[in-house]
């Protein structure tokens, strides 16, 4: 074989490498010459910062000092108070602590007070009056301003008049005496001015230069000899907030570029040999490498040929030939991994809803195996299912963009899990409705013990969300169970608990106990509105008798106005459980302005009759909607010939999905999604519920038995409807019409 791709490789490569070789090295050195400048330039803003903060130290350390004095020391006290009260011991103490005040390694040139009363001055060195003391002008000038501190302009000062040494460089802080009123005398604090420069000198060195000015551009310190200019390039400019006073700092100019010399030489070098290290490495690599490279391509060749003649070599170079085999492998790694993920997570939800609602049955060896598959820890004592509903969905959805809803569902899910965890309980969550959270806790706890921990987790989940997101949850909470068959009736308890928050109030967490001791009037309509509920979504004719039904009972009752409230707010959330299966133009318009007809009626009616008059007007304005709605998508006439099909034959047992499919001639995913778009409910469940409805009718007004009124509505075990019955009302049918019997007519 020729090695012409081994030729091709390394001439190809050697004129980038020469290029780009040549570019690093000048990039390179030119970002250390930046990189050198950046460091001078802020070495030399930290060194004027430091300066700033020494010598504002030093002033504030000085006036705190003269402060701690002025307000403690009874004979400084004693001096302003007094016109000759002092002894000549008294204003040597006094002179004496003045020069202890200014000692050390101060920036202080001297101190003197000032007295008013007697205009006298006392100094470290003399105690005369004001109009032989030296800094007279100065003294009087101050005493007639209104501030009661200053830190004056630059200038000299001279204590004695006939001084013969030259008078000092200054700047003077003045304060008034008492501190606070300033009415007996001042106190003058004389700055060095040369014990600045002269600090100046010492932190600044000889390759850099500070310069201070006041804020009138008066000269403070700064280089010496430079006649006012400065002696290089400024490099930084900072203000003091203490002072007022600006610092300018800077490099002289033969100190700016004085670091390039130092890598010229020895940076060529160092280039030199990595261009010819890196020649013969880069021949080197290439012809060790080519063998291998080309291994690799004659296996896939072999391989190729013996599959497809899709990967044939011919007509092309070796990279071609690698990316074309490469990009097939990846393409098909990435079907099969993305097919693998969705697969599994539709799997594990399928599972998890087969395990709530009881049309798998899992026993202890089939919950190892799956959890395992799934990744979920499957231990456990107990288990207690908890059902996180969404408060006003509608109006949540209306709020927020269908990202955002996915976000904050995650943000949701997220904060039940963590909270879990820090209860260290397991917890498996998935979403089985669009405004339903459902978790089954894993706990190692006795039935009773788990409840209480799980209503806590559950309580703190509810506090959170309330806290920081813009919606409210209700929780509902089922009983802890031992077993895996037992999930179903767990889950069916955390739904009935769900189901009275209409009347118990939202954002809470309610637990089947609430459900089950709660013996409220209103409740006992609760099964009616949500007979009422399901009749108005699906259409049904007769929700209008069921809605008169449940207000007969109520102007029977004489209900007070707080329960009448509980009743519509029951009415309202089964309508609103109901509407949110609907698909979401017609979600639409119950959140248009129903809701707030709703809630505005619920505020401001005062008898029942009021109350029946304008929500029956509002429901019969919505059902017209709705129908006009449903009667815009081109396969409603369709589907209601499907429903009208079921309420007459539901007690037929071979009417089923494929029994629909034949009858009218469509597929059965196709017909179930158009069911479900219109009605907002699965086929097979409305059956089901058909079925139900006319079984509970069947028990209330007849004694026939539990197998006779199972066949009566399509069951062909009695078995199959008690099961059915019980995972749709939560209880038997027998036990139904027990409890029937049992209420007063």
């Amino acid at each position: 074989m020729k090695k012409t791709w081994f030729y091709r490789l390394l001439f190809s490569y050697f004129p980038i490498f020469f290029s780009l070789t040549s570019i690093l090295i000048l990039v390179t050195f030119l970002l250390l010459s930046q990189m050198s400048q950046r460091e001078t330039a802020n070495g030399n803003q930290q060194l004027v910062r430091h300066l700033i903060q020494l010598i504002d130290y030093s002033l504030k350390e000085t006036d705190n000092a003269l402060i701690k004095e002025l307000e403690t020391d009874e004979k400084l006290r004693g001096f302003f108070q007094g016109e000759g009260a002092i002894s000549y011991f008294d204003n040597y103490e006094i002179s004496k602590r003045i020069h202890q005040i200014g000692g050390g390694d101060s920036l202080i040139d001297s101190i003197y007070l000032y007295r008013y009363a007697d205009r006298m001055v006392l100094s470290s060195n003399t105690f005369i009056s004001l109009s032989q003391f030296g800094d007279r002008e100065f003294a009087s000038s101050r005493a007639e301003r209104g501030n009661l501190y200053e830190l004056s302009d630059p200038r000299t000062y001279m204590e004695f008049q006939d001084q013969e040494r030259f008078p000092a460089s200054v700047v003077s802080m003045v304060r008034k005496y008492p501190l606070l009123q300033g009415g007996q005398g001042l106190v003058v604090v004389n700055i060095s001015l040369a014990k600045i420069s002269k600090r100046l000198a010492e932190l600044t060195g000889a390759g850099s230069f500070v310069e201070i000015r006041d804020a009138g551009g008066s000269i403070i310190a700064g280089p010496e000899g430079t006649g006012g200019k400065l002696p290089g390039t400024t490099l930084s400019r900072i203000s003091s907030d203490y002072t007022g006073w600006s610092y300018t700092g800077g490099v002289h100019d033969d100190n700016v570029l004085r670091y390039v010399s130092l890598f010229s030489y020895i940076w060529i070098a160092a280039s030199l040999v990595v261009v010819i290290v890196g020649t013969v490495w880069m021949t080197y690599v290439t012809r060790r490498n080519y063998k291998p490279l080309e291994e690799i391509m004659d296996r896939i060749q072999l391989y190729s040929a013996s599959r497809s003649s899709k990967l044939s070599r011919k007509g092309q170079d070796e990279f071609k030939f690698i990316e074309q085999a490469l990009d097939s492998l990846i393409d098909q790694s990435n079907t099969y991994q993305k097919m693998h993920e969705e697969d599994s997570v539709y799997r594990r939800r399928h599972f998890f809803v087969e395990l709530l609602e009881g049309s798998r049955t899992v026993d202890s060896e089939q919950w190892r195996r799956e959890t395992e598959r799934f990744g979920v820890p499957g231990e456990f004592r107990t288990l207690v299912v908890a059902t996180y509903e969404i408060d006003k969905y509608p109006s949540v959805q209306s709020n927020y963009s269908q990202r955002d809803m996915y976000l904050l569902k995650f943000v949701l899910n997220s904060v039940v899990r963590e909270l879990a965890e820090t209860h260290r309980v397991t917890v498996w969550t998935e979403w089985t409705a669009q405004h339903q959270l459902t978790a089954l806790y894993s706990c190692f706890r006795e039935e009773m013990e788990a409840e209480d921990l799980v209503h806590q987790v559950a309580a703190e989940v509810q506090a959170w969300v309330k806290a920081n997101l813009e919606f409210t949850v209700t929780v509902g909470l089922g009983a802890a169970v031992a077993d895996t068959l037992q999930i179903p009736e767990s889950y069916t308890q955390s739904q009935q608990a769900l189901g009275y928050k209409a009347s118990l109030g939202l954002s809470r967490v309610i637990s089947y106990r609430d459900a089950l001791f709660n013996d409220g009037k209103t409740y006992r309509f609760l099964p009616m509105i949500r007979q009422f509920a399901r009749a108005f979504r699906t259409g049904d004719e007769d929700w209008r008798e069921m809605f008169q039904t449940v207000f007969s009972e109520v102007r029977a009752q004489r209900l007070p106005r707080e329960e009448l409230v509980q009743v519509l707010n029951a009415f309202i959330d089964h309508l609103y459980r109901e509407m949110v299966e609907l698909p979401a133009d017609i979600q639409e318009v119950w959140r248009s302005d129903t809701v707030g007809k709703l809630s505005e009626l619920r505020d401001t009616f005062d008898w029942s009759g009021e109350m029946e008059a304008r929500f029956a007007a509002i429901l019969d304005e919505l059902s017209g909607k709705l129908r006009t709605q449903q009667e815009s998508r081109s396969h409603y006439k369709l589907i209601g010939e499907v429903k009208s099909y079921i309420d007459r034959e539901y007690a037929n047992p071979d009417l089923s999905l494929n029994q629909l499919c034949e009858k009218f001639g469509l597929n059965g995913k196709y017909i179930s999604r158009l069911f479900k778009e219109t009605f907002g409910e699965k086929l097979v469940d409305y059956l089901v519920g058909v079925r139900i409805a006319q079984s509970r009718r069947l028990l209330e007004e007849t004694s026939l038995s539990l197998k006779q009124i199972a066949a009566e509505v399509g069951y062909l075990h009695d078995i199959s409807y008690i099961r059915a019955f019980k995972k749709v009302m939560g209880t038997t049918p027998g036990d139904y019409r027990k409890n029937y019997e049992k209420s007063p007519s």
